[in-house]
């Protein structure tokens, strides 16, 4: 009888271990990248949070082997706590070695990485509207998130052109202390933010109207 136990529980334990390892080896990059936060610290495509660089591109200058190992082991590239220049930006090197990850699923993570820049251009990936793309630039995402990208030190802008005018947006962007005084906390859909958005006074006048026309767009 206990032969016979043991014999079941032992093929039940094969079959798990077998099935959980198809699991990871079956799930699809895209949801690796979620399912690993791996989203909230870096956009891929048009997704994911700033506090690291942007890997839509990586594919391209980076070998698989590479990306595996920031995966596993970033101190092999970089020095935690310090600083990093990377693609024209400085980060803070903070990121953690996920040496936990099944090796079935970091292999499929980098592969979805590394061949990322490929899939963009097979899938026909439109290029973002330039107001997006001088958003992304002149850094606001850091502060303000549309759509699940950039920060949540200001208030989301995904819908702000519900709201707002393109005269309302525009004197935002060169002089807030016109809605809003600096340093005292405001209150915006029901969330409580501190006021600390500087004066781009020396933006462009196109900037400026691109920028705006974009953000009025969002509804």
């Amino acid at each position: 009888m206990k032969r016979n136990i043991f014999i079941t529980a032992f093929y039940f334990a094969i079959v798990f271990f077998v099935s959980s390892n198809f699991a990871f080896a079956s799930a699809s990059g895209h949801n690796l990248f979620k399912k690993y936060y791996c989203i909230d610290c870096h956009i891929l495509g048009h997704e994911g949070g700033t506090v690291g660089p942007d890997l839509s591109n990586v594919g391209k200058t980076k070998s698989l082997s590479w990306i595996k190992a920031q995966i596993f082991h970033p101190g092999s590239h970089f020095t935690r706590g310090t600083k990093a220049e990377i693609n024209g930006k400085i980060y803070l090197v903070r990121m953690p070695g996920f040496k936990t990850i099944p090796d079935s699923a970091v292999d499929r993570l980098a592969e979805y990485i590394k061949k990322f820049p490929s899939l963009m251009k097979n899938l026909n990936y439109k290029r973002p509207p330039e107001g997006m793309r001088l958003f992304e630039k002149d850094n606001c995402i850091a502060c303000h998130r549309i759509d699940g990208i950039g920060a949540k030190v200001g208030p989301d802008l995904s819908h702000i052109g519900k709201t707002k005018s393109l005269s309302w947006i525009e004197s935002q962007i060169v002089d807030p202390k016109v809605h809003f005084t600096y340093g005292v906390p405001a209150t915006i859909n029901g969330r409580t933010y501190l006021v600390i958005m500087p004066e781009f006074k020396n933006i462009s006048a196109s900037q400026l109207d691109t920028i705006a026309k974009y953000l009025k767009s969002l509804k």
